[in-house]
């Protein structure tokens, strides 16, 4: 499962939108955070579980197999982007429901500034498609009942959610939501064969079952949709996703056409069964009719290939101690719950136990900002003291702050602002200097040209640049590179990444803004302009 993508560029308000919760008891998490954590890391994967060290290893391992998977055998590119997959890895739904605030899941993805973030459910079970009839014979006769039996799907759901990473950070196209989903559950099943070969496309047999139970989701209606309320009642959603995704990929002419169809995508369109019809060479009524007959005949092939004889990178195994254990799980609720009074929770536990730990002072200041109590946030960041200097959250979040009062004055018409924006730049720097990757910092020094006059020098343009080839799926840091562009003069540039944002864009707040500096850029420039524009990839 995809979860809503939010975030703002600023820590706070990366995470999911919603007011703090009146103080319901929070003993859950907190026993959930006591108990026995073990952290695996390699330079791909961090994975905080509660499953043990064991398990702990075996899912790296079997990530970084999954990897070697798809650079050797996908059409994704993926192999330059430096930030890890962190997995928070539970055992027990209630667990997982506890963090993301969420029925009847195996698993959720949502981008975070440190790199993807997962959270599953390793003992989740799905039907394996083995039922059996079962009768006891009693004194009234018999009676029948069937036996449903199933398998775990937890590293289904780990490997699921791997692929929405995969997806959001290939920087050639973006993808619609139906192969988000299709995708995800069609490489899910990777196994490594007894002969030591890779599979992939085996079919989820919980995906399958369901499809013989449920309505067809018309293809239109697949193809353009923005979210999961298609799915709900009579069809399911990533199912009915799944059947289509494997029809395409295994056979080497469709899969050719599918990788056809997904490049015009990246160019908007208000309608994409034209264009896939266009692609496919066929009406939407005589496509529906293979899928159909497709799904009848239920004989899914399954794909082989050769594995590497490289060793896999080894990860480092260590115990978390128990407040950074609980400020990760805060972290990665902040992304997934409204519940902040949970989160905030778990962050005091997290400074009681530790008051140096200044990642964790910077959550509880950067749900402070979320909150507009920016009085609260600077004295949590006055309490810290000068050991913040080395954290670049904690950095980041001051020159936050230096930036809002620049801009506040700005708008103003005060002066006095430049100080402030200096503040800001110096504070942002300081962060780069210690992780070049932080894209709080990169993006932020970048906003610091969007309120003061000039164009903005090359280098600035080279930082968002940087941020987007972390976070390719990031439309937050596509807006401020189109404003950037606008400042620069490069109209063209600017109504290119105004347009990715208006079709790609699931915040609603930034859509509107992209469409409203788009209308603004055509008016101007006329038709020729936007004919470019939607003519280039």
């Amino acid at each position: 499962m995809a979860a809503r993508m939010l975030g703002r560029l600023v820590l706070a308000a990366m995470f999911v939108a919603g007011a703090a919760l009146p103080s319901a008891a929070a003993s859950d998490l907190t026993k959930i955070a006591e108990g026995s954590w073990v952290e695996a890391r390699t330079a791909n994967f961090v994975v905080l579980t509660n499953a043990g060290e064991s398990r702990a290893r075996y899912l790296v391992q079997n990530l970084e197999d999954f990897r070697r998977l798809v650079i050797q055998a996908t059409n994704l590119d993926i192999d330059s982007n430096p930030l890890p997959f962190h997995i928070v890895a539970l055992v027990g739904a209630g667990q997982l429901k506890s963090l993301i605030a969420s029925d009847n899941v195996f698993g959720a993805f949502q981008q975070s500034y440190r790199g993807g973030l997962a959270a599953v459910n390793l003992t989740a079970r799905a039907p394996d498609g083995t039922d059996s009839l079962q009768v006891t014979y009693t004194a009234y006769g018999p009676l029948y009942r069937t036996k449903q039996n199933t398998r775990t799907v937890g590293m289904d759901g780990v490997l699921h959610e791997y692929v929405h990473y995969l997806l959001e950070i290939d920087a050639r196209r973006r993808y619609p939501l139906w192969f988000h989903e299709g995708y995800a559950e069609f490489l899910s099943t990777f196994d490594v064969t007894s002969d030591g070969r890779y599979k992939v496309g085996a079919p989820p047999m919980h995906r399958v079952l369901t499809l013989n139970k449920t309505r067809r989701i018309p293809l239109g209606s697949l193809l353009n949709a923005k979210g999961y309320e298609i799915g709900h009642e009579n069809s399911d959603f990533n199912a009915e996703s799944w059947l289509l995704v494997h029809y395409l990929m295994t056979d080497a002419e469709r899969r050719a056409k599918l990788y056809a169809f997904l490049d015009r995508l990246n160019t908007p369109t208000v309608d994409a069964l034209p264009v896939f019809e266009e692609v496919f060479g066929e009406s939407d009524e005589a496509f529906s009719r293979h899928i159909r007959q497709y799904r009848r005949v239920a004989k899914y092939d399954v794909e082989r290939f050769d594995r590497p004889d490289a060793p896999l990178p080894q990860p480092s195994i260590r115990v978390p101690p128990a407040d950074e254990v609980r400020e990760q799980l805060a972290y990665t609720l902040l992304h997934f719950s409204p519940r902040q009074d949970k989160g905030v929770e778990l962050i005091e536990g997290a400074i009681a136990i530790n008051p140096g730990n200044m990642r964790a002072r910077a959550l509880l200041a950067a749900v402070a900002i979320t909150n507009k109590d920016i009085p609260k946030a600077e004295k949590i960041l006055a309490d810290a003291g000068p050991a913040d200097v080395g954290d670049p959250d904690m950095l980041s979040l001051h020159g936050e702050l230096h930036l809002r009062r620049a801009a506040e004055l700005v708008a103003a018409a005060k002066p006095g602002w430049e100080a402030f924006v200096a503040a800001a730049t110096e504070r942002y720097r300081q962060a780069l200097a210690i992780d070049p990757d932080h894209v709080l910092s990169l993006s932020g020094i970048a906003r610091t040209w969007l309120i003061q006059p000039g164009r903005p020098p090359d280098d600035v343009v080279a930082l968002i640049d940087r941020a987007k080839r972390l976070l390719p799926m990031s439309q937050e840091i596509e807006l401020i590179a189109a404003h950037l562009h606008v400042k620069r003069g490069e109209i063209l540039q600017a109504a290119q990444s105004y347009e990715h944002v208006v079709a790609w864009g699931r915040d609603p707040a930034l859509v509107r803004q992209a469409r409203e500096r788009l209308d603004a850029i055509y008016a101007v420039a006329g038709h020729d302009l936007k004919q470019s524009t939607k003519a280039t990839p």
